[in-house]
C-alpha cells in the first residue's frame, strides 16, 4: 500500500493531548511527527488458544468533514473472514468499553455460552 504524499482535502488530522483527548491539527507534518513518536495502541488482547486478537488504537485521521470523528478503532483479527471486523469510536473511553464488549462476545462465541439477558454486540 502506497502512502499519499498529499492528503485529500476531506481528511482531518488529530493528535491526543495529555489526557488522551483528540485535538485537531492543521499541519500534516506535525501530525506525522506526533503519530510516529507516540504509542497508538491502547489495548491489545490475544486469546492464545484461538489465535484471535482484539486491538484498540488511535487512528488520528477522520475521513469526513461532517459527523462524528471516529478517531479510535477496535479491530478483530484471527476469526473466520466474516467475523474479522473493525469498529470506530469517537473517544478513548467509548473505544475501551467497546473493546471489552467485543471481547466478551468473542469469549462467549468461542466457549459456546450464550447470555440471554443482554446483548454485548459492538455498536457500529
Amino acid at each position: 500500500m502506497k502512502s499519499r504524499a498529499i492528503p485529500p482535502k476531506w481528511e482531518r488530522f488529530y493528535v491526543l493531548d495529555e489526557k488522551d483527548k483528540p485535538v485537531e491539527v492543521f499541519d500534516s507534518s506535525e501530525w506525522l511527527r506526533w503519530m510516529s513518536e507516540n504509542e497508538l495502541t491502547f489495548r491489545r488482547t490475544l486469546l492464545e488458544e484461538s489465535g484471535v486478537t482484539v486491538t484498540t488504537r488511535f487512528r488520528g485521521v477522520c475521513e469526513t468533514s461532517t459527523g462524528e470523528a471516529l478517531l479510535f478503532v477496535t479491530r478483530i483479527a484471527g476469526m473466520k473472514t466474516p467475523d474479522n471486523k473493525s469498529y470506530g469510536a469517537g473517544t478513548l473511553e467509548v473505544a475501551l468499553e467497546q473493546h471489552e464488549r467485543i471481547l466478551k462476545k468473542i469469549l462467549r462465541m468461542l466457549t459456546g455460552r450464550r447470555s440471554p439477558q443482554r446483548d454485548d454486540s459492538p455498536r457500529p
